[in-house]
């Protein structure tokens, strides 16, 4: 008996001694600056996202929240850049669905979220918005139904590339109408909208769609979330409009994420420093004047969507028998 004890005693004392350092790191996170990186481009609803609850996070942190874009291969270089620095929590990223929809369709080519990075918490979530072009005169989505399927072929989407959520939503809607839609990509919402507004392209399903319908330069019709969506409450649900479209429904959302081996220590300092910064009054009508809504901070949260977005997008392609080669 004594000698067991003697063995478990110093077991213990070994198993502590290499925990230190990880332990004594989770105790003093952070001690100085904490960098987000974007993998998209400035301006975009995933930075402006991150620059708005980036005050509060750092006030939350009690050190300075450092964001930088790097942008490129559908965010697969901001990603890698990430997954190469040491897992201490100094330096994050902060994917979307676009990553999710990027690895769906190109496995090969995208990196696989849930098995390179630890969730830390979804930011915003945002309800895609199906907008249609002003000189279509349609102002409702039983009117875009009856008119797709009385003019096959006629009716163009837009996206903001093959395989990202814009195009995916797209395929889902026409699979659920029976309607035959051509698929135009651009390069961003912000170059699609002048060709919906001119009547060239006649619809899309856009996450950043509100400032176009500030604009009067799109015709919203309904969201794609669940329910009535709170930042456009005049909109209904695109799953309450048909009867064909009871299952369809979809959340855009971005999201803070560590290294993957980032102690969990850490990536809870973390969660609960952007689940208070996530409650900030200030900061929540911030994201609500985007359009968006603030997520719930969570890793749980976050770890659900990942595995959503990976099961539903590929349902999509299946059952759409879409194909990628570039």
């Amino acid at each position: 008996m004594q000698v067991f004890s003697k063995l478990f005693i110093s077991s213990t004392a070994a198993v502590m001694l290499s925990l230190g350092p990880t332990l004594a790191h989770a105790q003093d996170f952070p001690a100085r600056t904490v960098k987000v990186v974007v993998p998209t481009g400035a301006g975009g609803p995933s930075d402006l996202c991150m620059r708005v609850i980036a005050p509060a996070l750092q006030a939350h942190l009690g050190q300075s929240v450092v964001v930088e874009n790097v942008t490129g291969a559908t965010g697969s270089i901001g990603l890698t850049r990430v997954t190469s620095t040491p897992a201490d929590g100094y330096t994050l990223v902060l994917p979307s669905a676009a990553n999710t929809a990027s690895f769906a369709v190109r496995p090969q080519r995208s990196m696989d979220l849930e098995k390179e990075l630890v969730p830390i918490g979804k930011t915003c979530q945002a309800a895609q918005t199906l907008v249609v072009s002003p000189k279509l005169g349609i102002r409702s989505v039983e009117e875009l139904i009856k008119y797709g399927r009385a003019n096959p072929g006629k009716l163009s989407f837009a996206s903001i590339g093959p395989g990202s959520s814009q195009h995916l939503m797209g395929e889902l809607f026409a699979a659920a109408t029976g309607i035959d839609m051509v698929h135009v990509p651009f390069r961003g919402e912000a170059a699609a909208v002048p060709e919906i507004t001119a009547g060239r392209v006649s619809l899309a399903f856009m996450a950043g769609a509100k400032p176009f319908i500030d604009g009067e330069l799109v015709v919203p019709l309904a969201t794609t979330n669940a329910e009535v969506w709170p930042p456009m409450p005049n909109l209904p649900p695109l799953r309450k409009t048909a009867p064909e479209l009871a299952n369809v429904s979809y959340n855009g959302w971005n999201g803070l994420m560590a290294p993957k081996g980032t102690p969990p220590a850490v990536v809870r300092k973390l969660s609960e420093a952007l689940q208070q910064a996530l409650k900030d009054e200030k900061t929540r009508a911030s994201i609500m004047q985007q359009g968006n809504m603030p997520g719930a901070g969570t890793p749980e949260e976050l770890a659900k969507q990942l595995a959503y977005d990976r099961l539903m997008f590929k349902r999509v392609i299946d059952e759409r028998k879409l194909t990628f080669t570039e």
